[in-house]
């Protein structure tokens, strides 16, 4: 299996952990060094489990999914539908997600088709309730639209080094698609 389909093999590891003996950032950069796409965990793309997405190259590429993302249960991952989200308030309100289990998709890197970096994802979080607010909520179903509870005035955040990247990846999914840890020792 690992011979002629990398792809399948290395994704179906990742939905079987924890098993013990590969840590899967072992097994995303085997699977990388065999040829196969490994993209990150987004809240619009990825499903509960890793999966298979078609790809240029000779194997599919491997989706990561919220399953690698310490600390979140199925549940809070949310529920995907037809249309793509376009806030994290939007997330918290449609698939009713609590706001601690959006930091911990924040914190790993969660939000890329919103264009949220990881400190932007979690800044733009940190004014949500746990809940959407009931008033809120209920003209947006009257209207039929999202309306924001609160308009933030927009905070320039300075972005994270590589290397911190690396470990926030390591810390809140045990991997990163970036750069190997160490490759950041000795350089000046």
């Amino acid at each position: 299996m690992k011979c002629h389909h990398p792809d399948a093999f290395c994704s179906a590891l990742l939905n079987a952990q924890p098993m013990g003996f590969y840590a899967p950032a072992q097994i995303v950069r085997d699977a990388r060094q065999h040829g196969v796409e490994i993209r990150p965990i987004d809240v619009n793309r990825s499903r509960w489990e890793c999966t298979l997405e078609n790809a240029r190259g000779r194997y599919k590429a491997v989706r990561l999914g919220p399953r690698m993302v310490r600390d979140l249960s199925n549940s809070d991952a949310g529920a995907r539908c037809d249309q793509f989200y376009a806030s994290v308030e939007e997330i918290q309100r449609r698939a009713n997600i609590r706001r601690g289990a959006l930091d911990r998709i924040g914190e790993a890197d969660g939000f890329g088709s919103l264009d949220l970096s990881r400190r932007a994802s979690l800044w733009g979080g940190k004014g949500l309730g746990n809940a959407a607010l009931p008033l809120f909520a209920a003209a947006g179903e009257r209207e039929g639209k999202l309306r924001a509870e609160a308009i933030e005035p927009q905070v320039r955040l300075t972005p994270m080094a590589e290397g911190a990247e690396v470990v926030e990846d390591y810390s809140a999914s045990s991997r990163s698609l970036r750069a190997y840890p160490l490759a950041f020792l000795g350089r000046t």
